[in-house]
């Protein structure tokens, strides 16, 4: 049978036509990954190349795979890595006089040989696939008998050796890609390896768990050709698990329990210490790897913005007891620790840069590498963080005893390369410390800490490295570019009892400092009530017998101040500087300033003075409320005197009268006498004022000096016994 032609024309046949073609290429791409896709030995053996290809001697006595159950089994699996690390500094090199970059001593660098190794009796795999550079796997197991070691040795200087075990160590729903290794660059030593870890640290999968994993540690020095013991010891740690790790962002990771005993060298004594630590169930959730290489990566931009790193985490039951010197140790004991939200932000540095500098002999540019720490620190940032239930067991080796310190809690919050918003510990409580003296506090915390801008302190490192006597000369400039423009603290409840001097309470001290000019403070506030010590402890056998009299056994004393300025109005306000001594007296000052210019603050050493001249004083007022200083303080300074109390008062009321006649006005040096005198007969309360009709300009106060006797009638002087 002759086949029938049909023209190509017909719609018929272009829509046949048009059905194969699509139905073809579904099936292309529907079969075109299958045909990429690895699976079992194929994908094992692709595996094995890729770790081979990076320098990694990998050995398996039997690779056995069942199909049925996609497994792969292998046997006296081994994996090895080593290699040397040419031209490592390992000596200090003094750079503070270096200009830029030079070339570090021959003498301080060595070669550093490492050695990494990792054997298993049994390796179980299932489902493992590879596909585009992506290996995946459904379970990867290691036998109990797992074992790895990772060795060191600093040629000429010392070695280090950790050899270790894991046991029910297993990786579920597992996906990576093994990336390929850099080009050689003899200048990028090391940031040549970050696409190489950013590649690695992508991978995913549910969970990654070691049931235990045990440890030894051995390092040694290296002096003179003869091998000294540094650190040895032991470590353990119980339920590793990794969960919900994809894409470099890890949902949590947490330990049951760690455990580590050390010895290591103490150089004064030549003996090896023990240090023995421990903690409990250690959780960490929200982890951003990715935020982490992003810091060191010098192509991603600064931008400012603030990325999480770590979500949250907690530790549980630490202790830890370290030896100090042969049978006495210092014990630390911590209930809990936890912080959240730490945070990093892209700086303008390049790490990676420095240490590709120290592999190529290079010591660093000295400013270079002071700003590049500082924007390394400037990075970080976290939102709060605490430890409660602090107790620690410290020897006193004069007394062959022990004393014990206890903390409530200690707390940090806000803290960021802006400042920190608080630091506070609650519960301190010292009852028995060396040579019979005790400390207690309720609570202090020091806060409101607003660093300085990072620009100009960046400059002024520059000038200080360029001009070793810049500082000297311009110590207003370093001052202003580095102190913080605000800060603050709170004491509450602090008891200290010495010995020597007795016991001192101060029941509320606070202090706050700030400044919309720097350095100069533009804001002060500062308090305190309650602060206490005994009469018999003061120094002062003068001041001591003048408290007696009073009647006094401890001195009561609390104070105040408030001052600032208002640069919208350039008003300068001393709201208050008030003391008060409980039996003693009361004296309180206040005053107020008008056209204060902001160049007094900015430059107060030049340009400031000749504004000073501008601004204008507007009122004052000094008060004194007498609570025993003249009623009983007066009759015992005049038995000292050996004359009687109302020949001393006069003497008294003598000596401000003739004070006053130097200013030569009469009203003045009559209202002097009378109020002295009616204070001084029946005391009470003192009151200065000066209060003129409208505010008088510094210059003319200043040229009044001429005319002392005009200045009281010019500021309204008044004085008021009651």
């Amino acid at each position: 049978m002759i086949p029938q032609t049909v023209p190509s024309s017909t719609p018929v046949t272009a829509r046949s036509r048009l059905r194969l073609f699509m139905m073809s290429s579904a099936l292309v791409l529907m079969s075109g990954p299958a045909f990429a896709e690895e699976t079992g030995l194929s994908a094992f053996n692709s595996y094995v190349e890729a770790l081979r290809a990076l320098g990694l001697e990998v050995e398996n006595g039997a690779v056995n795979y069942d199909e049925t159950s996609d497994t792969l089994t292998l046997t006296d699996s081994k994996m090895a890595l080593s290699g040397v690390i040419q031209g490592l500094p390992v000596e200090e090199t003094d750079v503070s006089d270096n200009d830029g970059p030079t070339d570090i001593e021959p003498a301080k660098v060595t070669d550093l040989t490492y050695a990494l190794s990792m054997a298993s009796g049994t390796v179980t795999i299932q489902g493992l696939t590879h596909e585009d550079d992506t290996f995946s796997a459904t379970s990867w197991t290691y036998s109990d008998d797992t074992q790895f070691s990772v060795s060191g040795e600093a040629e000429g200087k010392g070695r280090l050796k950790i050899e270790g075990r894991l046991s029910g160590a297993a990786v579920t729903n597992y996906d990576f890609v093994i990336p390929t290794l850099p080009a050689e660059d003899a200048e990028h030593k090391v940031s040549r390896w970050l696409p190489f870890v950013r590649a690695a640290i992508m991978s995913s999968y549910d969970e990654t768990k070691v049931d235990t994993t045990a440890m030894t540690i051995e390092a040694f020095k290296v002096e003179d050709g003869n091998e000294t013991l540094v650190l040895s010891g032991t470590g353990q740690v119980d339920g590793y698990r990794m969960a919900g790790v994809h894409d470099g962002k890890v949902e949590e990771q947490s330990i049951d329990r760690m455990t580590q005993n050390l010895k290591a060298l103490d150089p004064k004594s030549g003996r090896l210490l023990d240090q023995v630590t421990s903690q409990g169930k250690t959780i960490y959730q929200n982890i951003d790897l990715g935020a982490l290489i992003d810091l060191f990566d010098p192509s991603v931009k600064e931008t400012g913005d603030k990325v999480t790193l770590i979500g949250s985490a907690s530790a549980i039951d630490y202790e830890s007891q370290q030896e100090v010197s042969q049978g006495t140790s210092v014990k630390m004991n911590v209930d809990k620790t936890s912080f959240s939200d730490v945070t990093v932000v892209k700086r303008d540095s390049d790490v990676l840069a420095l240490l590709d500098e120290l592999l190529n002999n290079q010591a660093p540019d000295p400013e270079g590498l002071v700003v590049g720490a500082l924007q390394f620190y400037r990075a970080f940032g976290i939102a709060d963080a605490r430890a409660t239930g602090i107790a620690l067991k410290i020897p006193d080796p004069d007394e062959q005893t022990e004393f014990n310190v206890d903390i409530k809690e200690m707390s940090m919050s806000d803290m960021s390369s802006d400042g920190i918003g608080e630091m506070m510990i609650v519960g301190f409580d010292a009852p028995e410390l060396p040579g019979g003296a005790s400390a207690k506090l309720d609570w202090a915390a020091l806060g409101d800490v607003e660093f300085a801008d990072f620009g100009p302190m960046k400059e002024t490192i520059g000038k200080l490295f360029e001009d070793p006597s810049y500082a000297e000369n311009n110590p207003l400039e370093v001052t202003r570019a580095f102190l913080p423009q605000s800060l603050g603290y709170e004491i509450e409840g602090l008891s200290l009892n010495f010995p020597d001097t007795g016991e001192m309470e101060i029941g509320k001290t606070e202090f706050n400092i700030s400044t919309t000019v720097p350095p100069i403070p533009t804001s002060l506030y500062a308090k305190t009530e309650g602060l206490k010590a005994s009469v018999e402890n003061i120094d002062d056998e003068e001041a001591q017998a003048l408290f007696q009299a009073l009647g006094l056994t401890e001195v009561q004393w609390s104070n105040e101040t408030r001052l600032y300025w208002d640069e919208a109005t350039k008003d300068l306000t001393l709201e208050r500087i008030m003391i008060d001594v409980q039996g003693f007296g009361r004296a309180e000052l206040s005053a107020k300033f008008a056209n204060v210019p902001k160049e007094l603050f900015e430059d107060p050493e030049g340009q400031g003075q000749v504004a000073a001249i501008m601004a204008q004083f507007v009122n004052a007022s000094l008060v004194f409320k007498d609570d025993g200083l003249a009623a009983r303080g007066l009759p015992h300074m005049a038995e000292k005197q050996g004359i009687p109390t109302e020949v001393f008062r006069a003497a008294l009321v003598g000596q401000a009268v003739e004070a006053s006649r130097q200013i030569g006005n009469d009203n003045l040096t009559a209202m002097v006498q009378e109020q002295a005198t009616k204070f001084l007969e029946n005391p009470g309360t003192l009151k200065v004022t000066m209060s003129p009709e409208k505010p008088v300009p510094f210059a003319q106060i200043l040229g009044s000096i001429a005319a002392p006797q005009t200045l009281p009638d010019l500021l309204n002087v008044n004085i008021v016994a009651d």
